[in-house]
């Protein structure tokens, strides 16, 4: 495969296939696999969360209004903390 085709199916997802991870909460982290809770609801997380187990998974914080790159610092870590 020609290096330019590489990651292509990326470049369509939003935000290039990156967030913030609900399970642990990296922030700017490919969002490439799923997870399924007791609901069997998928939940996109990063690698290191993709073997999570389903206890975990319940755990998943709403990662909708949360921003990048420390905007909103403190918010992460109050999450962080409860979780």
């Amino acid at each position: 495969m020609a290096k330019t085709k590489r990651g292509k199916g990326l470049w369509n997802t939003s935000s290039r296939g990156r967030g913030t991870c609900p399970i642990c909460l990296s922030t700017r982290i490919k969002l490439l696999y799923s997870a399924t809770n007791s609901d069997g609801k998928l939940v996109t997380v990063c690698k290191k969360c993709s073997s999570a187990n389903v206890k975990t998974a319940d755990k998943a914080v709403s990662t909708v209004n949360l921003g990048f790159r420390g905007k909103l610092r403190k918010e992460l870590n109050r999450l962080k903390q409860n979780v």
